[in-house]
């Protein structure tokens, strides 16, 4: 029988802790897998951690990790990924319930079925607020304009990943993991499961603006190079400051010829910067694609080391 471990990042979740572990409970009984649970709580200021020992004394198939202190989300899925290289399959699903237990069914299926990767896709952002559903609008534009892989909106942590995908993640030395960007990065037979937004019961997010963005920034950093755009802008802003300068020169505008010179000397040197600042940051784009050392590519299947019949 296939063994399945279930990866839970937990941050202060303990009014939640019951609550999962009785909803989830019942899917995995049904998957056909053996299975475990594995929760990486993210160095959790509340009982998150006392909640987790309470269940293990009940079940021992319940396992986790405890961080010295808050790393992360992303930091606390790699550990759970980096502990279970054994196991034929995992699923990433959070404490919190807004990802549906009863997709773990279909995801099992779909695994049978031969998928390497079932992820899920939230189908609706109605009950979200207008300034989040704006930034996951411009945030997915911008990524996908510029990225080297592009990803899906509204695309979850949540998802079930052969054997092979946990061992691929887990190669990749990158220091800011965005798991969103890893997932397209890699490759592999993909399915996507869509499911409609649920609301917490219990407990608060722990994803504000300021946590959002700058998760967005990480991830436009790691798999873009978004950041080539500003000194282009800036570059075409600054040469037509020196065509305006000159014009404005032509029809008389300017009192002075000292003035003239000095906006014209000036809109010179920002345009000469800006073209210097892109091929600065087009070589640290390159040197930082250096240094990250991620893998070429990873093998599916191979006939190479098959014995002879």
């Amino acid at each position: 029988m296939l063994n399945l471990r279930v990866i839970i990042p937990a941050y202060n979740e303990e009014d939640c802790i019951n609550d999962f572990y009785n909803n989830v409970e019942p899917y995995l009984k049904s998957s056909g897998f053996e299975y475990e649970y594995l929760f990486v709580d993210d160095g959790s200021k509340d009982g998150t951690l006392n909640k987790i020992k309470e269940l293990r004394e009940k079940d021992p198939k319940i396992n986790y990790i405890s961080f010295s202190r808050n790393f992360g989300k992303e930091n606390a899925m790699y550990a759970g990924l980096k502990e279970s290289l054994d196991f034929d399959a995992v699923i990433i699903i959070d404490a919190d319930l807004q990802h549906p237990p009863y997709l773990i069914s279909e995801m099992v299926s779909k695994y049978n079925e031969g998928y390497k990767i079932i992820y899920t896709k939230q189908n609706s952002r109605k009950k979200e607020g207008f300034g989040r559903k704006l930034w996951a609008r411009m945030f997915y534009s911008f990524f996908n304009k510029h990225a080297d892989v592009p990803i899906e909106q509204s695309t979850k942590d949540f998802m079930m990943v052969d054997k092979q995908v946990v061992k691929a993640f887990v190669e990749m030395p990158d220091e800011f993991r965005f798991m969103k960007g890893l997932l397209s990065f890699v490759g592999y037979k993909k399915y996507c499961l869509e499911f409609e937004y649920v609301d917490r019961t219990k407990g608060k997010s722990k994803w504000n603006f300021k946590k959002l963005f700058k998760y967005g920034i990480s991830g436009l950093n790691e798999f873009s190079s978004f950041f080539l755009v500003v000194p282009v802008v800036a570059s075409i802003i600054s040469f037509l400051s020196i065509i305006t300068t000159v014009v404005l020169e032509i029809f008389g505008i300017f009192n002075s010829v000292d003035t003239f010179i000095i906006l014209l000397i000036l809109s010179i040197l920002m345009f000469v910067t800006n073209i210097s600042l892109y091929f600065v940051l087009y070589v640290l784009y390159s040197t930082r694609k250096e240094a990250m050392k991620r893998p070429l590519y990873f093998i599916e299947e191979s006939s190479l080391g098959e014995k002879d019949v």
